[in-house]
């Protein structure tokens, strides 16, 4: 039986990664600095991925919310957020006996937390 010799490219792929990346944030800005930004095709548009500066004149343009949703992929920060001593910021509302208290990122103003669907 022939044995097979795998090549590791853990670094090639995160180079792609960070390329995928870097291209997502450079079609982000450009949504944001043409009419795309409020255009009724935005979600289905076929100009806007080979655009290579901002759009500023189209002859689909209609103005009002997408007819079809842009959706991206959100990366969830893991870091947990430092909870200040009682005497500096006394937690108030539902974070004082929240099980997600930990792990939330979510702000925690000084009045307190009244309503949050992330709350157990």
């Amino acid at each position: 039986m022939a044995s097979k010799k795998f090549k590791v490219t853990y670094g090639v792929d995160q180079r792609a990664e960070e390329e995928d990346d870097r291209i997502r944030m450079q079609m982000e800005q450009r949504i944001l600095e043409s009419l795309c930004s409020n255009c009724k095709h935005q979600g289905d548009c076929a100009f806007l991925p080979k655009a290579c500066s901002p759009i500023i004149e189209c002859e689909l343009y209609e103005c009002g919310p997408s007819e079809k949703p842009r959706l991206t992929v959100v990366r969830k920060n893991c870091a947990s957020v430092e909870v200040l001593p009682e005497s500096d910021h006394p937690l108030l509302g539902l974070c004082i006996n929240c099980e997600n208290l930990r792990g939330c990122n979510l702000p925690k103003p000084a009045g307190g937390v009244w309503m949050c669907e992330e709350y157990c």
